[in-house]
């Protein structure tokens, strides 16, 4: 199955677009954040004692006590909801991964918020049976967009048929442009698959600029352009008429990774991963300057700066520089279409939302399964990357399986060590490497839990590894795992201030 480019279903798509996207106001500049890291009420109070303007805040998915609290606090803030674990990408969404009940939660905690949007990654943390700890981004196919599509409309639909009490109307489902780690798959430019999504669905669009940076870097783009020649091409594919927020946020080199210098007919840029955490480089600052003034975006509601484990002094300098850079911009809002028209149009015809065929299914099912076998082989050294690759996508994703992705199960979002130190005290008595901790974790499919969660995750996976490789450490192991888990579940309902 392809897209039609029948213009009359196109614009039928964008008239429904246009009657979701008319509700929400124009917020203005705002920051995209966690609930924990930096503390969101010692953020705001920061802001305000600088007399720092916020237009709203994006909250990202958190224990629904946290996020019931920070409606509750901030009552005159305007909040959208960063979701997760929505993994539309996915060819067994609907049947692998609860996602009824995960959309239920979201109807939940977005009514819960008040949420002018539900944003969520265009991206998936699960993948055929296997987890990670970041976002990898989605086989770049058609195979890949017409699934996506049709299961980001699905999700809408059922947001929909969710109780919205006074909110009146479920909030617009926005998918995130995803980020690249050193690699990409699938033949299908970037910026078209944005394309062929909102062709066939409804949804709004997060353009994130240190994301589009990563296509540049990882695609092999900066061989043959500069940035700003790339992204002038970009913008021209891209469907920025669909842009309902933009996002702007750190990049930097990985600590535990060597950046290595390659070659083109122009400079090597530097190995950058999104890192909120980290300063926002010129070169964002570059493009955003740039896309803020394409006409073509008409439908913005917000810029939000993504500041979640980044220091609240640097929030406020960042944010500072921003403000300023948008002062000459104050028109934006006058460039989007009245709310008023757009829920009276009607579209020229009824919105379809065509289910795939079971072959684009299976042809997207088996591109999955084909990459985690491939993560699984370079992992653990049995094979090398396909010789077919050229050589900077080879480097890129062999740097991603043998390095960055140890360095994910065994530090990111938990050291295995810090958290179970008695454990790992009798491993290094017996020479068991943690390497294997790495190769256990995708030695095997699991069946996805109702609610994703990486740490609690990475807890019962290492409690099942000690089992195998020292069952006589596995008393020892489920007293660390429970207490472990105990303080995580009572640390997440609530922040670090709260009295």
């Amino acid at each position: 199955m392809t897209y039609s480019t029948d213009p009359s279903s196109r614009e039928a798509v964008y008239d429904e677009f246009l009657r979701r996207a008319g509700r929400i106001p124009f917020l203005g500049v705002g920051l995209s954040v966690d609930v924990y890291s930096p503390d969101v009420f010692d953020l705001y109070q920061e802001l305000r004692r600088e007399q720092i303007p916020m237009g709203y805040l994006e909250i990202f998915h958190a224990d629904s006590k946290a996020l019931e609290m920070v409606r509750a606090r901030l009552p005159d803030t305007p909040l959208a909801y960063h979701a997760e674990g929505v993994w539309v990408t996915q060819p067994d969404w609907d049947t692998a991964y609860n996602s009824q009940e995960r959309v239920r939660a979201i109807a939940c905690n977005s009514r819960m918020l008040q949420a002018h949007w539900v944003n969520q990654e265009c991206a998936a943390k699960e993948i055929a049976g296997f987890s990670f700890g970041t976002y990898l981004p989605p086989v770049f196919t058609r195979a890949s967009a017409d699934i996506t599509a049709y299961q980001a409309w699905n999700v809408q639909l059922q947001l929909d048929e969710c109780a919205w009490g006074l909110q009146a109307n479920s909030p617009l489902l926005l998918l995130e442009s995803p980020p690249l780690t050193y690699f990409l798959m699938g033949e299908l430019p970037y910026a078209e698959f944005f394309s062929n999504i909102t062709g066939k669905a409804p949804c709004g669009l997060v353009l994130d600029l240190g994301h589009v940076w990563t296509v540049y870097r990882y695609s092999g783009a900066w061989r043959n352009q500069c940035l700003e020649s790339f992204f002038e091409d970009f913008l021209k594919k891209f469907p920025l008429e669909r842009v309902i927020q933009i996002h702007v946020a750190g990049l930097d080199c990985h600590p535990h990774i060597p950046t290595e210098v390659g070659s083109g007919l122009f400079e090597n840029p530097p190995d950058w991963i999104d890192a909120h955490e980290a300063p926002i480089p010129d070169e964002l600052l570059m493009l955003l300057a740039r896309v803020i003034r394409e006409p073509r975006l008409l439908n913005l509601k917000g810029i939000a700066l993504e500041v979640d484990n980044k220091q609240i002094p640097l929030i406020c300098r960042e944010m500072k520089t921003v403000l300023k850079m948008m002062e000459p911009f104050v028109h934006v809002p006058a460039r989007v279409p009245s709310p008023a028209a757009n829920l009276q149009k009607v579209s020229t015809c009824p919105v379809e939302n065509v289910e795939p065929s079971w072959e684009t299914r299976e042809v997207l099912t088996r591109q999955y399964r084909e990459f985690m076998a491939l993560v699984s082989e370079v992992l653990s050294g049995r094979l090398d990357v396909p010789s077919q690759w050229d050589a900077e996508m080879h480097k890129g994703f062999h740097v991603y399986a043998t390095q960055y992705l140890p360095y994910e199960i065994l530090s990111w979002g938990g050291d295995v060590r810090v958290m179970f130190p008695n454990a790992c005290a009798i491993l290094d008595q017996y020479g068991i490497s943690l390497k294997q901790f790495v190769e256990f974790w995708f030695a095997h499919p699991r069946t996805s839990e109702s609610e994703y969660d990486f740490f609690l995750l990475k807890i019962n996976v290492f409690v099942e590894f000690i089992g195998q490789v020292f069952p006589g450490a596995s008393s020892l192991v489920k007293q660390e795992a429970e207490f472990l888990a105990q303080g995580y579940l009572l640390a997440s309902q609530v922040p670090s201030t709260y009295p």
